[in-house]
């Protein structure tokens, strides 16, 4: 579907958010944070665990760069860094993608298998060898998704900060989460407001059932 779309549709957000990223699957883990309307694509497909109202705009974002490197700390099954791939290779020379988690899935043990360019490590971020790793490489775009903990989160942000250009942390107004919000919170501080995006678009069923927000994009720009 990725490789078949017309990048007119790509660059259409109504179309990827209501239609498209649908259509492709999500993650159906916690369904409390989704809203009911959703509930008939959670499960399916590659599973992305992503608001379509923040992923949409978060996509169509990375349209307007040069992404040749790509690493995505935590992939969980692997529906985000999967869609992130084969969308930024319909708009640039990505020829290097990491994907890293501690637990291996199917989905994303498959699409490294036969996908050229693509890396899966199963691997503790945190790990001294991980660290090094990512250190030691240049990245476009880094996005952290791991450790949910503030240590964790940080930790992931100061191991890729010096190397990657863009990155990107998930979850950054998740009630669930109160850990990613505090380290967000601590990088807003301290980058200028002119390097940073925030997508954190709601749903008002889950908000209305649960008094909370979930999930939220953040995007810190060193380019």
């Amino acid at each position: 579907m990725l490789r078949a779309a017309s990048l007119s549709e790509l660059r259409n957000e109504a179309f990827l958010r209501e239609e498209f990223l649908l259509a492709l699957g999500l993650n159906d883990e916690i369904l409390d944070e989704f809203p009911r309307e959703l509930y008939p694509w959670c499960g399916r497909g590659i599973r992305s665990w992503q608001y379509p109202v923040q992923f949409a705009r978060y996509l169509t974002l990375l349209t307007e760069r040069n992404i040749r490197s790509y690493l995505e700390i935590g992939c969980r099954f692997g529906g985000t860094f999967i869609i992130v791939v084969e969308y930024i290779r319909r708009f640039s020379d990505l020829h290097f993608a990491v994907a890293m988690d501690i637990e291996q899935t199917a989905i994303m043990t498959e699409y490294a298998t036969r996908t050229t360019g693509v890396t899966y490590l199963i691997a503790n971020s945190t790990s001294p060898q991980a660290v090094s790793y990512l250190g030691a490489h240049q990245w476009d775009l880094a996005f952290i998704d791991g450790d949910h903990s503030y240590e964790g989160c940080l930790n992931d942000y100061q191991s890729v900060k010096n190397s990657a250009k863009l990155i990107g942390l998930h979850d950054i107004v998740s009630s669930a989460c109160p850990g990613v919000a505090r380290a967000w919170g601590e990088i807003r501080k301290v980058v200028p407001k002119a390097r940073l995006a925030e997508i954190v678009d709601q749903y008002r069923d889950v908000q209305e059932r649960t008094g909370k927000n979930f999930l939220g994009i953040g995007l810190v720009d060193f380019g």
